[in-house]
């Protein structure tokens, strides 16, 4: 039977992807000139620093989701979920900013996915 709390531990593994990827962009943001006064460096770094803020928001509401999975999916299965993360976080970095795909990265994938399948047959 199908134990929904799976959804959450899917969830959880999404939004720490979504996390990253915040980061990254914040990162592309993020103008810091020595010298300048720590007010006028927040000022002209709101959006990065307002984003950092976003993606941690977005780690707490995964743990959360994490912690209420937890209360009916063995670990050493959830946890196998977190690999997917290895493969979401690397496909948008090169979809959305442009960065160069690794050479084995399907194959690396396809295992990591049969990985995932083996582990949740039992």
């Amino acid at each position: 039977m199908f134990n929904p709390n799976y959804l959450l531990v899917a969830g959880a593994v999404a939004v720490i992807a979504c996390g990253q990827i915040i980061f990254k962009f914040a990162a592309l943001q993020l103008h810091f000139d020595p010298g300048r006064p720590w007010i006028e460096v927040l000022r002209v770094n709101l959006l990065p620093v307002s984003l950092v803020l976003l993606a941690l928001v977005l780690y707490l509401i995964s743990t959360i989701a994490w912690i209420q999975a937890l209360r009916t999916i063995p670990l050493s299965i959830a946890f196998m979920f977190n690999a997917l993360a290895f493969i979401i976080v690397p496909f948008a970095g090169f979809i959305l900013f442009g960065e160069q795909m690794p050479r084995y990265f399907l194959p690396s994938a396809a295992m990591i996915i049969g990985g995932i399948i083996l582990v949740s047959m039992g």
